[in-house]
């Protein structure tokens, strides 16, 4: 069996065809919500050589996604340089029934990998399986919620898988791609008719693997129901879930999604009320009805944690003189950590907070652990402009109302949080940045033209290093100490030339595993002309 993805009938990706995507802001208006087209990779012409593919294990994987608190092992650095080993690799392609699409990979702790396969679905390899099994809306997967009780017509199901989480043992978290404008479809002006299977579309599953090779599928349908949020009626933003990210420690997920963050409950079982007491407790608050005179007429208790979920968060800036809600410009979140203390940092195109969703009492009258509310004002309220960092400053600071033209958007696609503080961000076109504890940006890498297209990170617990993954230009990388960069192209043969959209790991110390997702080459037209591939790294 040929195990290896790069090699066979495919042709290998060709050199640079056409210039990288423009560095330019996202859409000032609303911010496109799909995944980032990959685009023709700079990859120049791809090393001809086979990657070592090796024989899939056949035992159990090593299990566990990591806890989300303080990893293990070192701290900013991995110290010595470690060499590309093709022994420490294997790869999964067609060979084994991977997907053609690989957008993401993570491992549940039952051992089992999982593959977000795009339009192919979400595909499976069991511990012992050595072929891929995909599954797709025929087998229960949900990328959409119904409206009114009614879901979408068969042919406007629309179904790509873009993210994934693993979880207790047969337990993966799903991401999915809505379909075009489902972030401002709600929102049409008065007289235009909204269609519920565009603003319905995507969000995320919790699936769960049966002992007969069927799914058990739970959708959260990311919203906001009328009367749940202070100051809003229904509110259906959220569709594209970029990543999503398991706090174990918390009982808590984290979806990284077009416009913002929000938060999930991870065993939700399709209730419409939330099952922690102590997070209903601290979203509980009461709606004032008073007469065209000011005068109080009435209380209600209202409920912001419904259904699963509580959104959303974005450190918005104003970009125009207009100081409406519709004037804030968002971006897509695509980074996500959580802190020891249980608060986020969350990495967006525009900028980068610390969302307080434990310590917004501290400094504070108000508030409490797991208060949403009180959480969000202190990473978008004018007066918290602090807890907005700019990343890469744009020319006049965020009081100026910087207009397209004096906007460096930071466009983070990532971000690793470190044992002692330190954040390391990655930006789509900006390449990489240090971020101290305290939010202070200390240093910045890779900025030149054909490494600053990084599109994921993740710190290996085996040693404190980074891996980096490039959208354009730059393969696979690894940084054992602050500025030094080791390229992994040497051994990666044509998947070098691939985009890596993400890196996980799972496990820890010598059983360590590195996971990547290497995703399909597509020409100008969109037509995959090379199939994606899965990597695991088990070398030093």
């Amino acid at each position: 069996m040929d195990e290896n993805p790069s090699v066979g009938d495919e042709e290998p990706p060709p050199p640079e065809e056409e210039n990288p995507p423009p560095v330019g802001e996202p859409d000032a208006g609303t911010p496109d919500s799909g995944t980032p087209d990959s685009g023709t990779p700079d990859s120049g012409t791809p090393d001809s050589g086979t990657p070592d593919s090796g024989t899939p294990d056949s035992g159990t994987p090593d299990s566990g996604t990591p806890d989300s608190g303080t990893p293990d092992g070192g701290g900013g650095g991995g110290g010595n340089n470690v060499p590309p080993d093709a022994n420490g690799w294997r790869f999964l392609g067609a060979a084994q029934g991977a997907p053609r699409e690989v957008l993401g990979v993570t491992e549940d702790e039952g051992g089992n990998l999982w593959v977000a396969g795009g339009e192919d679905g979400l595909c499976l390899l069991k511990p012992n399986a050595s072929t891929f099994k995909c599954y797709t809306m025929a087998d229960g997967l949900k990328p959409w919620a119904p409206w009114k009780g009614k879901d979408p017509a068969p042919e406007k199901r629309y179904l790509k898988v873009i993210s994934v989480a693993g979880g207790p043992a047969g337990t993966v978290w799903v991401g999915y791609q809505g379909r075009d404008n489902c972030e401002s479809e709600f929102y049409k002006a008065p007289g235009e008719l909204e269609d519920p299977a565009i603003y319905k579309s995507g969000d995320a599953d919790r699936v769960e693997l049966q002992d007969d090779g069927t799914l058990k599928v739970q959708h959260y349908d990311i919203h906001s129901p009328a009367h749940s949020v202070p100051g809003y009626g229904h509110r259906e933003k959220l569709c594209t879930v970029n990543r999503i990210v398991w706090d174990k420690q918390r009982d808590s997920l984290w979806f990284a999604s077009n416009h913002g963050l929000a938060w999930g409950e991870p065993n939700y079982a399709g209730a419409e009320t939330c099952s922690n007491p102590e997070i209903r407790a601290a979203n509980e608050w009461v709606y004032i009805q008073k007469d065209a005179a000011g005068n109080e007429i009435g209380r209600e208790t209202r409920q912001r944690c419904k259904f699963g979920v509580m959104e959303h968060v974005h450190p918005a800036i104003l970009m125009g003189d207009d100081t409406s809600e519709d004037s804030r410009l968002a971006g897509d979140v695509w980074g996500v950590a959580v802190r020891p203390d249980g608060d986020v940092w969350m990495g967006t195109h525009i900028r980068t907070s610390r969302f307080k969703i434990m310590t917004n009492l501290e400094g504070h009258t108000v508030g409490g652990p797991w208060n949403f509310e009180a959480a969000r004002k202190q990473t978008e309220e004018k007066k918290h402009v602090k807890n907005r960092i700019d990343v890469w400053p744009d020319l006049v600071g965020e009081a100026d109302k910087p207009t397209g033209a004096q906007r460096i958007d930071d466009l983070i696609s990532d971000l690793v949080l470190m044992p002692d503080g330190t954040v390391w961000l990655s930006s789509f076109a900006r390449g990489l940045a240090k971020m101290d504890s305290t939010g202070v940006v200390t240093a910045r890498h890779l900025a030149a033209e054909h490494e600053r297209f990084v599109s994921s990170l993740e710190r290996d617990p085996l040693d404190g290093s980074l891996w980096i993954g490039h959208r354009w230009g730059g393969g696979l990388m690894r940084m054992h100490t602050e500025g030094d960069f080791v390229s992994h192209n040497s051994v990666l043969g044509n998947l070098a030339g691939l985009p890596v959209w993400d890196i996980q790991v799972v496990g820890s110390g010598e059983n360590r595993k590195v996971l990547v997702a290497f995703d399909a080459f597509r020409d100008k037209t969109g037509n995959i002309t090379h199939r994606g591939a899965i990597g695991i790294y088990t070398g030093k």
